[in-house]
């Protein structure tokens, strides 16, 4: 066993099991030059899918939320504190709301100029997919690996939803792949390594330290697993985190100076107390098992083949797992075992995973001759299809039947004058707020009750938008009280 010795406990079986066994080869010859046809076939697929339909409604809560902060920072001048309903939104980091605002500056405020920021991050994702994919797996490999990327749902459909976990997922494939190739060998690269760093930044501002959560400890897992990996030294990791606040603390130490309930409300809310007690979202430890199931519908079909060639022993099943196949395995896996952990869940949450594990795959159904089958390439076009289906028709429509816009004769007949009092029960209605240009909206919760109920009695007329679908029932029994 070369560089690890006799293995007698359990850490020096586990790196027994994992050099050894498991991936034994490496990925290390000259890097393959990129084939021009394949960026062709790759660009031409993915502006298909991801800019075909950009313009359908904003789903609440999350979409709408995201197009009107920025909207509301453009037209208050604000590039510094997030804004919302016209107060301070102090949840999460800029990054997302300054591109969606260069954006409504480029071509004006409306949806899909808003859309178009997490398009143009998966397609920058899946260049970069297949551009240090071919680095590190060979040049078919990434290739192929991209498209496996490019027929997940979940990283197509949910991507290019106006949220930040698309443009999280750029910045997290770029931290690793980079990483990948700066330690991949007996002496780290330190031009790769700052590329990782800058990366990290760009996932920082993004959406802060989770960015630093998902990456850091593979690189530090992997050294220490796997000896063929080359260890950052105390100098290169300072470095990299060095390069990771660079952007992000600035922006911090100001909007902490200026809204001094930044501190605990960024910090401890939303990046302590979210994963230890979660306030919403709650899921079960399993919740990511479907979603990546359903969200890499590819994997469906060459999950049981690949579970099978990584328990073979053969010559020729090894020659096919190489350490660099095993780091994106360990990239991908811990980022649905760190989120599974957490009790707070949404489904866009593991985006990050989805490109080292397509890239896996991809590898695998290359080296193991998948290719050639007809099977193979009946499956991949009709994924295609029904993603081109699912994007181009089936999303617009529920988008449009979910959206509270149906009713826009009616919105703007009561709502359109800025005189007029328009309160949100029991939720936000962002949406509207979006598509009449307002910013003083008033929000009641169920919580809020009695002072909604207050605010009802105290005014002649107030337009009430009723978020739930058990909300306008409530609201008619309140007013059947107070009338009686």
């Amino acid at each position: 066993m070369d560089g690890i010795g006799k293995p007698n406990n359990i850490y020096d079986w586990t790196k027994h099991l994992w050099c050894e066994i498991l991936f034994p080869t490496c990925d290390t010859q000259s890097p393959e030059k990129g084939m021009l046809s394949h960026r062709i076939v790759l660009c031409i697929l993915a502006l298909l899918l991801l800019f075909s339909r950009l313009d359908f409604s904003l789903f609440e809560p999350d979409e709408t939320r995201y197009a009107e902060i920025p909207r509301e920072m453009l037209a208050n001048n604000e590039w510094l504190v997030p804004l919302l309903g016209g107060e301070p939104y102090l949840d999460k980091p800029p990054l997302l709301y300054w591109l969606t605002m260069f954006s409504y500056q480029a071509f004006g405020v409306g949806v899909w100029q808003a859309r178009l920021v997490p398009a143009l991050a998966l397609l920058l994702g899946l260049i970069l997919t297949y551009e240090f994919g071919r680095r590190i797996v060979g040049s078919r490999e990434a290739f192929i690996g991209t498209l496996f990327l490019l027929l997940c749902p979940g990283f197509i459909i949910m991507g290019k939803l106006l949220v930040l976990d698309g443009l999280l997922a750029m910045c997290i494939l770029g931290i690793l792949f980079s990483g990948l190739l700066a330690i991949r060998k007996n002496e780290i690269k330190m031009g790769w390594w700052i590329s990782s760093g800058i990366f990290a930044a760009l996932g920082m501002i993004t959406k802060g330290p989770i960015a630093i959560v998902l990456t850091a400890p593979c690189f530090y897992l992997i050294t220490r697993i796997d000896a063929r990996f080359s260890k950052p030294t105390l100098k290169a990791w300072a470095m990299w985190f060095g390069l990771s606040i660079a952007l992000f603390l600035p922006w911090f130490i100001f909007v902490a100076i200026r809204r001094p309930e930044f501190l605990s409300h960024f910090v401890w809310e939303h990046h302590v107390m979210r994963f230890l007690e979660p306030f919403d979202h709650q899921r079960g430890v399993f919740f990511y098992i479907p979603v990546l199931l359903g969200g890499m519908l590819p994997l469906l079909f060459v999950l049981w083949p690949w579970i099978k060639s990584i328990q073979s022993v053969s010559l020729e099943q090894r020659a096919t797992r190489s350490k660099e196949i095993g780091f994106l395995l360990l990239a991908g896996f811990w980022c649905l075992f760190f989120f599974s952990l957490s009790g707070c869940k949404l489904p866009t949450y593991i985006l990050p995973a989805f490109p080292p594990l397509a890239l896996m795959f991809g590898a695998f159904l290359v080296r193991n001759h998948y290719l050639q089958k007809k099977s193979t390439q009946v499956i991949a076009g009709g994924l295609f299809l029904l993603l081109g289906f699912t994007q181009g028709v089936a999303l617009p429509w529920y988008a449009d039947y979910r959206s509270p816009l149906m009713a826009k004769s009616i919105i703007r007949e009561l709502c359109t004058d800025e005189n007029q009092a328009v309160v949100c029960y029991p939720r936000e209605c962002n949406a509207v707020a979006f598509y009449l240009g307002r910013e003083d909206f008033k929000n009641y919760r169920s919580k809020d009750f009695d002072e909604f109920r207050d605010v009802l009695l105290s005014r002649k007329k107030t337009v009430v938008l009723c978020t739930h679908r058990h909300a306008l029932q409530g609201l008619k029994q309140l007013l059947r009280r107070i009338a009686s």
